[in-house]
């Protein structure tokens, strides 16, 4: 069998091992993590179940076969979970819009249809894009708290075509293994390792064997130097990408008959609350927990509230836990995880690296959320996609 290596050894990395693998490569993955899953991790704590990360996938056809081929049983989100809110004037809110807001965003909707004005012209912003298209008020406190609950960062930062060729349209279904984001990644990689794939952690990967079919699936700052000897002009380009950090808060909390109920808040910046969003995750999925499980979402926004020390982190979000219920409740456990770099900012320098994909080496392939698709369920997608590109380049491969 012909060797091939994947560098990563995350959602991605791990879904192009085994693509690699069914195409009958003899296939070897590093990181320079001690054990896999990149982000995506779960911890068991005594009070219930905390994700580090994505708590869940969109469910599609692709999720389902994967759910298939590692026998997992999916749990799918609570009907209580489409409650999702946003927060204005200091309370939740599921539409956080005035009558003559409401209006006057139908009336610029209108306006735009008649016109087919909806599509994202060259360099327009999504700030631009939504003051064009919904009114500043709408783009305000519905899809500005949107796209900085997706993307972490304003939207005065974000491409709108960037952002619109990489969204999937359609109803949006939650979807997660029952021990939690984590029992994917493991099962994944247990299966791969059966299958004869080697795993090697704890290791960096300085360079890139040219006569070997590598899959790069690290984020862009690690990607960006593996490329440069072999793909100068590609590697700039992704170099380019800024990539957000972000904080996760858990906090578990005695149940309370004043709790409020769905999938979550979001913040927008003018509501005065420093956090980018709060998950309640009993709420989503079943089983996850018996008390109040709730995971605070941070990003830098103005300030660099990442880097905060945890007593600082802490009492800021105690902070604006008592804005949201009006109550200043002490956890009965917290879970903190930082992660420096972890969310591409898609800025048009995404657009660039998307343009800059073809002109890559046969022998070598990207897999990152810096290429167009953000998600753990795009994650899969372009895991698949690098090791097709790598199985086509093969001396006498059929694709």
């Amino acid at each position: 069998m012909r060797p091939a290596r994947v560098i990563g050894a995350g959602l991605s990395g791990l879904a192009a091992a085994w693509h690699l693998a069914d195409r009958g490569f003899e296939v070897s993955v590093c990181d320079e993590a001690d054990g896999p899953g990149g982000l995506i991790q779960t911890r068991r704590s005594h009070y219930g179940l905390v994700e580090t990360a994505a708590n869940a996938f969109v469910w599609n056809e692709t999720v389902a076969q994967w759910f298939d081929r590692l026998q997992l049983t999916p749990v799918f989100g609570r009907e209580g979970s489409k409650r999702r809110y946003i927060f204005r004037d200091g309370r939740p809110r599921r539409w956080p819009l005035s009558l003559t807001q409401s209006a006057g965003m139908a009336g610029r909707l209108a306006l735009t249809a008649a016109t087919r004005g909806f599509r994202a012209r060259p360099g327009e912003t999504i700030q631009a894009w939504g003051d064009r298209v919904v009114g500043v008020n709408a783009r305000a406190w519905l899809l500005e708290p949107a796209m900085q609950g997706i993307y972490a960062a304003p939207s005065s930062m974000l491409s709108a075509e960037a952002i619109f060729a990489g969204r999937r349209r359609g109803p949006r279904r939650m979807a997660a293994p029952s021990g939690g984001m984590g029992e994917f990644t493991s099962a994944l990689h247990r299966r791969l390792a059966a299958r004869g794939v080697r795993f090697e952690f704890k290791r960096r990967v300085d360079a890139v064997d040219p006569a070997v079919p590598t899959a790069i699936c690290t984020g862009a700052v690690a990607a960006a130097r593996l490329l440069a000897p072999h793909a100068p002009e590609t590697a700039r380009r992704v170099a380019a990408v800024r990539v957000s950090p972000l904080a996760t808060v858990t906090m578990f909390f005695a149940p309370s008959p004043g709790d409020l109920r769905g999938f979550g808040v979001l913040f927008p910046a003018p509501a005065s609350v420093q956090a980018l969003g709060v998950l309640f995750n009993a709420d989503i999925f079943a089983g996850r927990s018996d008390f109040r499980s709730e995971t605070w979402i941070v990003g830098d926004r103005d300030s660099n509230m990442t880097g905060w020390t945890d007593a600082a982190l802490l009492a800021a979000l105690a902070d604006d836990r008592q804005h949201l219920t009006g109550r200043r409740d002490d956890p009965l456990e917290t879970h903190i995880t930082r992660w420096p770099r972890a969310v591409p900012v898609y800025d048009f320098a995404i657009l660039a690296v998307q343009r800059a994909v073809a002109d890559l080496p046969p022998g070598i392939a990207l897999a990152g959320n810096y290429l167009g698709q953000i998600g753990v369920a795009a994650l899969l997608d372009l895991g698949k996609t690098a090791a097709d590109r790598l199985a086509a380049a093969r001396p006498g491969s059929a694709l």
